[in-house]
């Protein structure tokens, strides 16, 4: 189960990534940003802490990055998106 889940968190991030490369408008492009923070992370996270080699501690440190990554990930879209704004109004 750990390894699908990691393996599914590389796929979404893969896929953002050449979609990111392939897509010309400011804006969609961080639909996909926002993608591989918000879907790909969990899915790598949760993979990662369900892995047979992980300790207590090694699971705590890795909720602790994801969800630091969770809850930044849609922020600094948001922000980069505002910053677009005001760069093409101005």
């Amino acid at each position: 189960m750990s390894t699908l889940l990691i393996w599914a968190g590389a796929a979404v991030c893969a896929f953002a990534a050449v979609r990111l490369l392939l897509t010309r408008d400011r804006y969609l492009r961080l639909h996909f940003v926002s993608l591989a923070s918000v879907l790909a992370t969990p899915l790598v996270i949760a993979g990662l802490a369900l892995a047979s080699w992980s300790s207590w501690h090694d699971v705590a440190k890795l909720v602790i990055i994801g969800a630091l990554l969770f809850v930044t990930g849609p922020a600094t879209v948001i922000t980069a998106g505002r910053a677009t704004m005001r760069a093409s109004d101005g």
